[in-house]
């Protein structure tokens, strides 16, 4: 791994920031440069691989005793989005929930625990966090998150407190997009009472009121004909009515089946149901088509950005790391939406291109280094950074 000699140019705005003390400044550039650019992403790795760091025990201090809000981090990380028309939300945007999982070791993280994986089909030893993330045809980012803790509040709670926090903030989005896992009576008589309209999954086993009886949606599905439409170069077999649906009230149902390019594979089906009574089908495919946006989020952050790195056993510390790393994700996306290089669909979709950017400016930033050193020799130069080689 190479050193990186300076901060990143993506962590400019954090001197804007009000929530940190000039001193601060330093640490949150070091980790955001380090969350990007460093292939150990641990406060240890971090401070290692990022020469401007003062040391890792100042890095572990900024993360679990220095005195700054994360929450005022979070309002001011938003609001330098809304500084550029390429970030700034919109009534047209949606919101997307969802959680996921980090894999951990140890007993003594905070809330980690035994949770079961439907990715893997199996357990798995870790943490749980529920998230919120804004999206629209030009980019995406995270707005918020809840670290989930069993025998405490349920994750439908910690969904309902993060809307209250995003309709609190501002955020104006007026279609909010989940899975199955928070499609409940509970969540969407939430939503409603905020005007939002919804469209979500619901399991193969809910009950909908078709020909005087509630039959399985499942069972439905065998008996309606399908007409074939497509949307978006992809072929879908649809029906779609205003229905009851359990628990939900009436609702736009909504059951589509995907072709697949393999002749071989089924075809796969989906039962969608909204509360946009009057939305065409094809609008209703397309809005869900946006969730996989959180999909995309999880596996940048967890590949790119260190996600799940953070074995702090400081429950402040944890909630920190995940604060930062919103950051590094939403300064990247700003820095790329600056950028003629970037493109709208690479700014929509993934990280990938933008990291590659970071790492090109840090190995510009190496090369400056050694070259503005002249009065240094090898050997000097090679002590200045050893510890890369520990």
């Amino acid at each position: 791994m190479l050193p990186v000699t300076s901060f990143l140019s993506c962590t400019e705005p954090i001197d804007q920031l009000e929530c940190f003390s000039t001193r601060q400044k330093h640490h949150a550039k070091t980790y955001i440069t380090g969350l990007v650019a460093a292939s150990n992403k641990t406060v240890q790795g971090i401070s290692n691989h990022i020469l401007p760091a003062k040391s890792e025990r100042a890095l572990n201090k900024f993360l679990t005793e220095y005195n700054w809000d994360e929450d005022q981090l979070n309002r001011e990380r938003l609001a330098l989005l809304q500084q550029t028309n390429d970030t700034k939300w919109s009534s047209d945007g949606v919101v997307i929930i969802d959680d996921t999982f980090t894999h951990k070791t140890g007993e003594k993280i905070p809330n980690v625990g035994k949770f079961y994986d439907h990715t893997i089909r199996g357990y798995i030893w870790g943490q749980n966090l529920v998230y919120a993330l804004y999206a629209d045809e030009k980019t995406t980012y995270p707005l918020g998150f809840r670290l989930y803790e069993k025998d405490a509040q349920r994750r439908i709670e910690l969904a309902i407190e993060l809307v209250d926090e995003l309709i609190e903030i501002g955020v104006p989005a007026d279609t909010y997009l989940f899975d199955m896992s928070y499609c409940s009576q509970e969540f969407v008589t939430h939503l409603e009472t905020y005007g939002k309209e919804w469209v979500s999954a619901v399991k193969s086993d809910a009950r909908v009121l078709y020909g005087g009886e509630r039959i399985r949606v499942d069972a439905l599905a065998e008996r309606i004909d399908t007409v074939p439409r497509t949307i978006d170069g992809e072929t879908y077999h649809i029906w779609t009515q205003k229905r009851e649906v359990s628990r939900l009230g009436e609702v736009k149902l909504l059951i589509t089946k995907k072709e697949s390019s393999n002749e071989d594979d089924e075809l796969s089906v989906k039962y969608i149901v909204s509360n946009k009574i009057d939305a065409p089908a094809s609008h209703l495919i397309a809005l869900y088509a946006m969730r996989w946006r959180v999909e995309t989020f999880f596996r940048d952050t967890k590949q790119d950005l260190g996600f799940g790195d953070c074995e702090l056993r400081h429950a402040a510390g944890a909630s920190r790391h995940w604060h930062l790393l919103m950051l590094a994700y939403s300064l990247l996306k700003l820095g790329a939406a600056h950028s003629a290089l970037g493109t709208i669909l690479e700014r929509a979709t993934s990280l990938r291109n933008d990291i590659k950017r970071s790492f090109r400016e840090s190995v510009e930033n190496l090369l400056s280094w050694a070259l503005n050193s002249p009065n240094r020799s090898t050997d000097e130069l090679m002590h200045q950074i050893e510890g890369m080689f520990v």
